[in-house]
């Protein structure tokens, strides 16, 4: 008797577990759960009914997949409805919502549709915004000032590959010359400065401060330049709260990663919607400090976002710099941790302001290093007024770095890289000396 009941307790167990959707995910990054803003986006869509087709044949491998992650989004939204197609067999399914190829999703959401045929977190949640969005926002890159052109694909430093991922990003990315062509402040979501050259002219910075009064949002990317550039922009940001170091960062760091000093790896982060779960390394190619100016008005909100490590200091003689001789001195290099990042806020006002000591690190050669774009993209969510698209791109495997010790580095260079095959040598000689002159 005790058997049985022992037995009908597993089974309505099982059947109990089995209408239950629960996951643990002990991973490191939760490389298998939905992102935070993803369940975050799902929230603000709680009263709108989700209807998401997957044009899967039915042999096809992937399926399994892409049934794994859409379980995930329907069990944090319960009108989240999933439907699979065969295209083979529904044609007329694939001619009504113009589906050109397999392994298509198609969501639609109150009469609203979009399609993707990237079956990852990231794709079906920027889909999911962009239905959610009413309009898509524009960010206008300032042009005139030498920074590199959101245009260029082919060279290293342009800004193609960025332009490319804000569009999937459902933003529109345009140039706009201020004093050639000043846009009206009304169409302006985001105003970037990508890495000026020249410094600003008056009248430019007065465009900036009318934009600003009407609740505008500002992103500056600006590179060390030598002593006397840029006064023009650095006393205007010091009356925002804002002030930008004139030294180059250099991190020794750097070189664990197969890297240059002057490219400073941050991986600490404040408290900051920007931020905020925020868990990957950015690296900043010949970055300056920007830092909060202590005379900062009261009624903003200046937070330093992104810190470089304890290893790294500001260099301000850049003569030396330039001819490989810095080195660092403590009567006038600061050593770190070190800001390099800083998001500014006025409440009263409601505008919004981020000031970057690089602009590098969004180029074509480096956008896709370790969390950059990611950290661009949270910080043009959070300008643009989108915060619930701060971090929805999904979380991959990341590489957990050894460091070692000065001391270590030798143990195994000279012990197993020279000491065995050397050991092993000596010994061969040994024997075949010794076999030749006895046998």
């Amino acid at each position: 008797m005790v058997l049985v009941i022992a037995l009908l307790i597993v089974v309505f167990s099982y059947l109990i577990a089995r209408s239950c959707h629960y996951r643990l995910d002990l991973s490191t990054n939760k490389i298998y759960s939905l992102a935070p803003q993803t369940l975050k986006l799902l929230e603000s869509m709680k009263n709108q009914s989700i209807h998401v087709m997957a044009f899967f044949r039915e042999d096809d491998s992937s399926r399994r997949v892409v049934e794994d992650l859409l379980k995930e989004y329907g069990f944090h939204h319960h009108k989240f409805k999933v439907e699979f197609v065969d295209p083979d067999r529904s044609p007329q399914k694939v001619k009504q919502y113009q589906v050109d190829a397999y392994e298509t999703l198609v969501i639609e959401v109150n009469g609203k549709i979009e399609q993707t045929r990237q079956i990852t977190e990231e794709a079906i949640t920027n889909s999911l915004a962009k239905i959610n969005r009413n309009e898509a926002k524009t960010i206008y890159f300032v042009t005139g000032h030498g920074g590199p052109s959101i245009n260029d694909t082919k060279t290293p430093l342009g800004y193609g590959v960025l332009t490319q991922k804000l569009t999937e990003a459902n933003y529109s990315v345009k140039e706009v010359g201020i004093l050639r062509d000043p846009p009206k402040l009304s169409e302006l979501d985001v105003l970037v400065f990508g890495g000026p050259k020249v410094d600003l002219l008056p009248e430019e910075i007065d465009f900036i401060t009318s934009y600003l009064k009407e609740g505008g949002h500002v992103l500056i990317l600006m590179d060390p330049v030598d002593s006397g550039e840029g006064q023009n922009l650095r006393h205007y940001l010091l009356g925002l709260g804002v002030n930008l170091g004139e030294n180059v960062i250099v991190d020794k760091l750097s070189k664990l990663f197969g890297a240059d000093y002057l490219i400073p790896v941050v991986s600490d982060y404040r408290t900051h919607p920007i931020t905020n779960g925020f868990r990957l390394t950015t690296f900043f190619p010949i970055a300056r400090t920007v830092s909060k100016f202590e005379d900062a008005s009261s009624d903003s909100d200046v937070v330093e976002i992104a810190w470089t490590g304890a290893g790294s200091w500001a260099e301000r003689n850049l003569t030396n710099l330039k001819e490989g001789l810095a080195e660092f001195n403590d009567k006038e290099d600061k050593m770190g941790p070190l800001p390099l990042a800083v998001a500014v806020s006025k409440p009263k006002e409601k505008w919004k302001l981020v000031v970057i000591g690089d602009s590098d690190f969004l180029a074509n050669r480096y956008l896709g290093l370790s969390g950059n774009r990611d950290f661009l993209l949270n910080t043009c969510a959070w300008l643009a007024g989108g915060d619930y698209l701060v971090g929805v791109r999904s979380s991959e495997r990341q590489t957990a770095p050894l460091f070692l010790r000065e001391v270590d580095q030798q143990f195994i260079f000279y012990v197993p890289v020279l000491g065995l095959p050397i050991s092993f040598l000596m010994m061969g000689s040994f024997i075949f000396t010794w076999r030749r002159r006895y046998y």
